[in-house]
């Protein structure tokens, strides 16, 4: 049997619309008559991941302080102990996985702070060898990268109830940070060859149906 594929939905920053998209995706997919499993990442709620929620509560301290591959590794535990235990049995059956985040995030977060060009695409190679060599999870097939402009972004990220489990993260308080990590997504996606997705025209976020139109047709 052949193997699955995997699909990463990334954006550009938080409340972009990528769950929206993500769900939308799954639906497509599936409505095509293909096998269609999916995951979020963090995996909140979950063993593996309560490093992560630690961190996310500022429980080992300010992010300037920290290093971003002690930050990475939190995150890629989650993804490997998720990816031996579930995700690669079913990609192994054929099914096409869709992700809502992935190493993908942790490449746009971590590599934020780092402000040395050379050193950040240092960084990002490193992770990618890391997670998709040495710690054995899949490498995405496809990367599908919403983004537009951060002052529309940051509208509509204000206007959310939460943030898909942890109100007012580490990240989320620190709107600095969260301008660096839009800059440096952009740059990651140009740097990985991600497909970018504009979701925005003339100064206002573009409706959902036309997103999705766009996003079937890479497929």
């Amino acid at each position: 049997m052949n193997n699955g594929k995997l699909i990463v939905v990334e954006g550009a920053s938080d409340g972009i619309g990528k769950s929206t998209q993500y769900n939308l995706l799954k639906e497509y997919l599936s409505g095509k008559g293909y096998n269609v499993a999916s995951h979020h990442f963090p995996t909140y709620n979950s063993y593996q991941a309560a490093p992560v929620e630690k961190y996310l509560s500022g429980e080992y301290g300010k992010i300037s302080d920290l290093s971003p591959y002690f930050i990475n590794n939190l995150y890629a535990i989650d993804r490997a102990v998720t990816w031996h235990t579930d995700l690669k049995e079913k990609y192994m059956k054929g099914e096409i996985l869709v992700l809502d985040r992935y190493t993908t995030s942790s490449l746009i977060y971590q590599s934020a702070l780092i402000e040395d060009v050379e050193e950040k695409k240092a960084f990002i190679d490193w992770v990618c060898d890391y997670e998709y060599n040495k710690l054995g999870i899949k490498k995405p097939d496809m990367v599908i990268f919403l983004t537009a402009p951060f002052d529309v972004i940051n509208e509509l990220r204000l206007s959310r109830v939460d943030n898909e489990g942890i109100k007012n993260d580490l990240h989320e308080r620190d709107l600095e940070f969260m301008k660096k990590v839009y800059t440096n997504a952009l740059f990651v996606a140009d740097y990985l060859n991600w497909n970018k997705i504009e979701c925005s025209l003339n100064g206002k976020m573009r409706s959902i149906e036309d997103i999705k139109s766009d996003i079937e047709k890479l497929f």
